[in-house]
């Protein structure tokens, strides 16, 4: 879910999005270094939960 979700999100072109769009794609950023810190820490529920959130975000964002 995590590499799905950095790549969905390399794949978009921040500048392209809008305000709010810009908003979710900083957030789903943020959830993937967040997942990444919980992996580093052995904190596998945590970092799943995280990598699902960002790779739905990822793929939304994707849509548009």
């Amino acid at each position: 879910m995590l590499t799905n979700a950095g790549r969905d999100l390399s794949r978009i072109d921040y500048r392209a999005l809008g305000v709010d769009a810009q908003a979710q794609y900083d957030i789903a950023k943020r959830f993937t270094q967040q997942a990444e810190e919980a992996l580093k820490a052995k904190n596998l529920p945590f970092a799943e939960q995280l990598a699902d959130k960002a790779a739905a975000l990822a793929a939304q964002l994707l849509k548009r």
